[in-house]
């Protein structure tokens, strides 16, 4: 092999070097929600979830299937699966978006940034358009994203039984917390 092919080979892989560090996935991370009234707490949590963070184009994609959410109570699970979030027929629940202003963010640096990510929430097979504020800080051994934001089942056409009414809100409280590191082939 003469120096120039060498100089290239070597060019092409620092080159993918570099664009692996850009992009980072998941660790560990949860999704948590209460969908509970002062009569029932309605809370699950789900710890399988998919991610990927570009942090030079600030785009975010996250996934998780719904089945995979955990309830105190099997009964409570079992509803949610078959009678809300029809997990048979949509078994997934995703998020794809992008950082608004990444530019304005240096996340090779230690440090707190205060974030709005603009993307689409994909629920019940119903997406919608969606602003998301975040909180991601760099510590050196990873990136670490958390969010609270608010689901409407109504948004997302998740029927809310007349039965139920008293029990389930239609506001569902939802908490992500997220670690990142740079994504490995």
């Amino acid at each position: 092999m003469n120096t120039k092919t060498m100089l290239l080979l070597a060019l092409l892989l620092f080159c993918n070097f570099i664009a692996a560090q850009e992009i980072y996935s998941i660790k560990s991370g949860s999704i948590s929600f209460f969908a509970g009234t002062p009569l029932e707490d309605i809370d699950a949590i789900s710890t399988k979830v998919v991610s990927f963070f570009n942090i030079k184009t600030g785009e975010v994609a996250l996934n998780t299937f719904n089945r995979n959410f955990k309830f105190k109570r099997d009964l409570m699970q079992e509803h949610f699966n078959e009678n809300y979030m029809e997990s048979e027929k949509y078994p997934k629940s995703e998020f794809k978006g992008k950082i608004l202003n990444i530019e304005a963010f240096d996340f090779s640096k230690n440090g707190e940034y205060k974030v709005q990510i603009e993307g689409n929430l994909l629920i019940h097979g119903v997406s919608k358009p969606r602003k998301i504020d975040a909180v991601i800080t760099n510590n050196g051994l990873g990136i670490k994203v958390e969010s609270k934001f608010v689901i409407l089942l109504a948004d997302h056409k998740i029927e809310r039984p007349q039965i139920v009414w008293e029990k389930l809100a239609e506001n569902v409280q939802t908490s992500l917390l997220l670690t990142y590191e740079p994504y490995k082939k």
